[in-house]
């Protein structure tokens, strides 16, 4: 159930834009991604970062569209647990970079819970009734 379907949709289209414009951003530095992944230490990187950006780009569009929502959303959900323990490795590092990891790692959280959020709205349902 949606009390105000604008409210929704500028929002589900304000967070798939964080994951477009990142893919987008990937396409443009394609090699010094694969360097960022290869230092991350994951296997096959050129790999990971081509199914990173049909992730991020593919799945946003799809998600910012309004095509596919719930699978979508639960898909790059899915990824987003991926990416933030592969690359916020906060409580390996000190100081000030261990505050930056933290607070990206966060924000990684936050993302995941706006996605399964979404995943759980249905725009022309009625209420769950409780059990």
């Amino acid at each position: 159930m949606i009390t105000n379907i604008n409210t929704y949709r500028i929002g589900r289209i304000l967070l798939a834009s964080l994951f477009v414009v990142s893919g987008i951003f990937k396409i443009l530095g394609f090699s010094g991604t694969v360097g960022y992944f290869t230092s991350l230490g994951l296997p096959v990187p050129t790999v990971a970062v081509i199914v990173t950006i049909l992730v991020e780009v593919g799945g946003g569009l799809l998600l910012m569209f309004g095509r596919g929502v719930k699978p979508v959303s639960l898909v790059i959900a899915l990824f987003t647990v991926g990416a933030t323990l592969a690359a916020h490795h906060f409580w390996t590092l000190e100081g000030a970079a261990a505050q930056m990891q933290l607070t990206q790692f966060l924000k990684n959280l936050s993302l995941i819970g706006a996605l399964l959020l979404v995943s759980s709205i249905d725009p022309e349902g009625q209420p769950e009734r409780p059990h």
